[in-house]
């Protein structure tokens, strides 16, 4: 009886510690994904904890370099001391074997054949491939590289490069759609909506019959790595569909951002 009274004892202990550690860790999510700096009021709010919680946890992550204090203002922000971490951490994120399990759970989704398109010079080339379920495929080849104002996942990762860089591209003789020419101010204006929405999406520009969907990808260092998304044959996109594709895809890019460490979602 006495050992059980001390292994129960023990457990209690055990299970008030991670209830601890879970309380910080939402604290400095709150912290993290606020755009701003917080009050104890706030941090107390969003984590759902008293605000003597909110002070004591503050305090001890203070100590340790996880979070900051603004003696002026009073308000709380991450600590420099997360920094070493977070570049620990990506060391060992492989992007390409975050891919395959990213793109193999959207295929899952959607049924498509899903891909991860990166910048290749002033083309789009892909670098990572997961197979749906539908028979009835759209050929996006390996090593294949296409300009990248031609198709959605292409020009997701065209709408998310520098203003500087976008003039240049804007300013080369670029090759028609396959359904007619390229209208370079409504490029710059679909790029500008793409960037707002986070995802982009297209009809036949340089495979007859099918529709594209992309969306950007990002990493630690909040740089855009590339951008995933599904080619479509046509007759399988309806008014009842596009918006369970569109999100699918928009999913696929913020959980794989995530996965690569990118703080902005």
């Amino acid at each position: 009886m006495k050992y059980f009274s001390l292994y129960a004892i023990l457990l209690s202990e055990g299970e008030i510690m991670i209830q601890s550690l879970i309380k910080a860790a939402s604290v400095l999510e709150a912290l993290k994904d606020s755009d701003h700096e917080l009050t104890i009021a706030e941090v107390s709010e969003i984590v759902d904890i008293p605000p003597s919680t909110a002070h004591r946890i503050l305090s001890t992550l203070i100590e340790i370099g996880y979070a900051e204090k603004n003696d002026r203002t009073h308000l709380y922000s991450l600590g420099a001391g997360l920094i070493p971490l977070g570049i620990k951490a990506s060391s060992y994120i492989d992007p390409q074997s975050v891919s395959k399990e990213m793109l193999r759970e959207l295929s899952e989704k959607t049924s498509e054949d899903s891909f991860l398109i990166i910048k290749s010079g002033d083309n789009g080339l892909v670098i990572s491939k997961a197979e749906g379920s539908h028979s009835l495929k759209i050929v996006e080849n390996f090593g294949l590289e296409i300009a990248l104002h031609k198709g959605a996942i292409r020009k997701t990762i065209l709408a998310f490069q520098s203003d500087e860089y976008i003039d240049y591209y804007l300013s080369k003789k670029l090759d028609n759609y396959l359904d007619g020419v390229v209208d370079k101010n409504k490029l710059k204006s679909d790029l500008r909506e793409i960037r707002e929405q986070r995802y982009s999406i297209s009809d036949s520009e340089y495979i007859s019959n099918a529709i594209g969907i992309g969306a950007p990808v990002f990493n630690f260092k909040n740089e855009l790595l590339g951008a995933v998304g599904v080619v479509v044959p046509r007759d399988r996109i309806n008014k009842d569909n596009e918006k369970t594709y569109i999100e699918a895809v928009k999913n696929c890019g913020m959980e794989f951002s995530k996965r690569l460490g990118y703080s902005k979602y």
